[in-house]
């Protein structure tokens, strides 16, 4: 196999690193007493979960990048995962205890991270189709998703299900301007860096430090900073983990799990928090922003614990299904 297409076990132990930050942030604000919540501190602490989402795009578009580094694949195959993941962010929101309420349609066009991911994935497919433009067009679909950012808060098509994904206003969890920039700036640092450990990689982490530290408008009445500054976090921590991933291997195994597994350990923790009745409320109405952080951080362990669990069955059952 050539090494340009070889599985990156340090992007594995991102994406689960990822997965245990996102467990954790549901889990706080969900949970965490709500005068906490208020404190500077945890306004401060608030910063770094919002790290987690733009790390989740950024892998997704470097992974996809490095798979078709070396030889395209077929979009169609690519294409149907991304329609499923797709289809289960908008099962998430569905009220199906409320389907026939005032706000059911609404709460069902909710937007979040899945809804983008998968539109990103899309756009990355739509960049191949280009060959070996297929950077250009990716590099110019970025710069239009960030720097349109600030004038999409204002569109509106009078379709719901449409106008949910520019922006927030309307009750969706994110958009697609600028969220899904961070998935085709993984796919156009993989041009740069093909993740390996040398002589590259002072100059990528440098790059990130560029952006993290020093944002800069570059478009008139736009936003970028928001996007260059989590982009370059984004990519420092890229860097440290692929250093670090073979020294630590022995001992991160159970991350590289949920990280090759964390669609469903998003789905799992997600409905053990929202959905699952215990026995008549869920976990979220029966304990609500009422408890210390100690207490949280246990709740936060018996979540990924149990969502770990289910990751573990279902790696070993699809390595047992015929290929």
């Amino acid at each position: 196999m050539p090494a340009a297409t070889q599985r990156l076990a340090w992007l594995d132990l991102f994406r689960g690193l990822a997965v245990l930050g996102m467990i954790w942030t549901h889990s706080a604000h969900t949970f965490v007493d709500a005068q906490v919540q208020n404190t500077p501190w945890f306004h401060e602490l608030n910063y770094y979960h919002g790290l987690i989402a733009p790390a989740f795009f950024w892998i997704a578009g470097f992974v996809r990048a490095h798979v078709t580094a070396a030889k395209s694949k077929p979009a169609w195959p690519a294409c149907k995962r991304l329609l499923m993941v797709l289809l289960i962010g908008y099962a998430m929101h569905v009220p199906w205890h409320s389907l026939f309420t005032a706000d059911s349609w609404r709460d069902a066009c909710k937007v979040d991270v899945l809804h983008c991911l998968a539109i990103s994935g899309m756009l990355m497919l739509l960049a191949e189709r280009f060959g070996r433009w297929r950077n250009v067009v990716a590099a110019i679909l970025l710069v239009l998703f960030v720097g349109l950012q600030k004038s999409a808060e204002s569109w509106r098509t009078g379709v719901l299900c449409i106008d949910q994904y520019f922006n927030r206003s309307q009750g969706s969890l994110f958009a697609l301007f600028p969220w899904v920039g961070f998935g085709l700036a993984g796919f156009l640092t993989r041009s740069l860096w093909d993740g390996v450990v040398d002589r590259l990689l002072p100059g990528i982490f440098i790059l990130g430090s560029l952006l993290a530290f020093a944002p800069c408008s570059l478009w008139q009445g736009g936003a970028p900073g928001f996007f260059m500054e989590r982009l370059g976090w984004v990519i420092m921590a890229a860097v440290w983990v692929a250093i670090l991933a073979d020294r630590i291997s022995a001992a991160t195994g159970w991350l590289q799990l949920a990280g090759r597994e964390s669609l469903l350990l998003y789905v799992v923790h997600l409905m053990l928090i929202y959905a699952v009745p215990l026995p008549k409320q869920t976990l979220q109405q029966l304990i609500g922003m009422t408890q210390p952080l100690w207490v949280v951080f246990l709740i936060f362990v018996a979540l990924f614990s149990a969502s770990l669990v289910l990751g573990w069955w279902n790696e070993r059952r699809k390595k047992a299904q015929p290929h």
